[in-house]
């Protein structure tokens, strides 16, 4: 039988490039399809408008959610999400694998440990940080996070000043604050006022688009951008084989076969794609999850430099299992970049002039919990008669009693750090979809899970699944280290096979 690859992968994200670096570095020939186009052919200058009001950088498809067709700020270039996230790449703490410790009344008995550990991980993590050139600092404390591994560079960007007061103030409280560890070469960052969101400006910011890249330069890794999978072609005795794959471009169609396959087009694209190809479960599509994420604001008599500097930079973990109002396990706090005035106008301030906006911003400091949101089969995504991807999806109770109290928490950080005026809103927009997951999720039964705990499809042979989707819980933390890490752990298992 004859083969056009060694191994077909889909989507060019965290997972995706993680998965074809390591297929190409064991000598194997692979193909890379991505819908988007390379951040070289969109010429996307930095401003505001193109990047976050036009969403040049994200996918073009209106996505239904909630009935409401939507443009979702989900990556849409090569290297996905990696090309506009913000660069903090954590690893998560051991109970996040163990989920039945915190939720047990909460989730199915199936759930209540993921089907791997984090020490199956362990040796991925250093894997993946050594991939995204992590840098930061080890010694601090992570409470119960673990702390980065020993490829993390002690070359750290010069912390902004509201950040130093910020740390300081909350050491004084009694909290435990630390430097986020950051896929940013130190070296070349020219320490924008905006990063996440925004395409980096030269390279700074590591990104899956650079290990792509880096691949195809040393091995057999063809890539193929602005084409987007139709449907994974399936045979009856359980295998996948073949791709049908559409040139954006000509309109035209093709196939292309290969002995392995790995869909890693995020839990929307990927769950899309497998219900396109009438690879049918009881489980696929469902569970979508996408973190509730609580953001509190503080503004400061004098300037926070966040329309001058970097400011990205503060993490906690001290209510990482709950706040003092709410013993409840939420996640991670972090610091944010302030929103510019286009955005600010967007988020509810329509009526303010510009110039006000911008007086404003010099003025802001946010803060973005993570809230650990936690499945539900009835927050899926689906595929209309027509073709288009739908999106049904809601918050909890549970998740947004947590998310006010966390918000509570945070403003009373910024407080202390000297804000003379706070608030806080419950979730960005409906348009914000980071940290997805849930949708093909993974385990040890083909009735409560689509692949197995080596991430392999269920009744399907040489099809993986190597992006968020497969998480089947959401952490406290961003995904996209677990996500690297894991692509590289089922690789490892792929190749035994290929």
């Amino acid at each position: 039988m004859e083969w056009d690859f060694d191994v077909i992968v889909i989507g060019s994200g965290a997972g995706g490039a993680a998965f074809a670096h390591a297929c190409v570095s064991a000598g194997k020939t692979v193909l890379l399809i991505e819908r988007g186009l390379p951040l070289s052919q969109n010429s996307s200058p930095l401003g505001e408008r193109v990047n976050l009001i036009d969403k040049l950088p994200y996918d073009d498809r209106r996505i239904s959610v909630n009935e409401a067709p939507l443009r979702l700020y989900m990556g849409g270039v090569l290297g996905g999400g990696t090309a506009v996230f913000g660069a903090a790449m954590l690893r998560p703490s051991s109970d996040d694998f163990h989920p039945g410790r915190h939720y047990g009344e909460r989730l199915d008995r199936n759930l209540w440990d993921w089907p791997i550990t984090y020490d199956d991980l362990r040796p991925y993590y250093e894997q993946a940080e050594e991939l995204y050139r992590l840098s930061g600092s080890i010694n601090d404390d992570f409470g119960p996070l673990h702390a980065p591994g020993r490829h993390t560079s002690d070359r750290v960007l010069p912390m902004a000043p509201i950040n130093e007061r910020l740390m300081a103030t909350s050491r004084q409280s009694g909290l435990h604050p630390f430097r986020l560890p950051l896929a940013i070469d130190t070296s070349r960052c020219e320490l924008c006022d905006s990063c996440a969101g925004f395409l980096c400006p030269n390279g700074a910011r590591r990104s899956a688009a650079q290990v792509i890249a880096e691949a195809a330069a040393r091995h057999k890794l063809h890539v193929m951008t602005n084409a987007e999978v139709v449907k994974l072609v399936a045979t009856t005795s359980g295998r996948i084989d073949g791709v049908c794959v559409l040139d954006r471009a000509t309109g035209e169609t093709h196939q292309f076969r290969a002995r392995g396959y790995a869909l890693a087009a995020g839990a929307i694209g990927s769950a899309a794609i497998v219900l396109k190809s009438r690879i049918d479960g009881p489980n696929v599509g469902r569970n979508y999850m996408m973190h509730y994420s609580p953001i509190a604001v503080g503004v400061f008599a004098r300037s926070t430099g966040a329309s001058d500097t970097f400011i990205k930079q503060v993490g906690f973990t001290d209510y990482y299992f709950g706040t003092p109002d709410c013993s409840h396990k939420m996640g991670l706090v972090q610091s944010l970049p302030a929103p510019g005035p286009l955005m600010l106008k967007k988020s509810g301030l329509k009526k303010i002039p510009l110039a006000a906006l911008s007086f404003l911003r010099r003025r802001l400091l946010p803060l973005a919990g993570i809230v650990e949101d936690l499945p539900d089969p009835k927050n899926r995504v689906f595929v209309k008669d027509d073709g288009a991807i739908g999106v049904q999806h809601e918050f909890s109770q549970f998740d947004e009693v947590r998310g006010a109290s966390l918000g509570r928490a945070m403003k009373r950080i910024l407080r202390r750090a000297g804000a003379i005026s706070c608030s806080s809103r419950s979730f960005p927009s409906r348009e914000h979809v980071a940290h997805q997951c849930g949708t093909l999720r993974f385990g040890r039964d083909p009735a409560h899970a689509v692949v197995d705990a080596d991430c392999r499809f269920f009744g399907r042979s040489n099809l993986f699944v190597v992006d968020g989707s497969v998480l089947p819980t959401s952490m406290g933390v961003g995904p996209s280290l677990t996500i690297v890490a894991n692509a590289l752990r089922v690789a490892r298992v792929a190749l035994t096979s290929l």
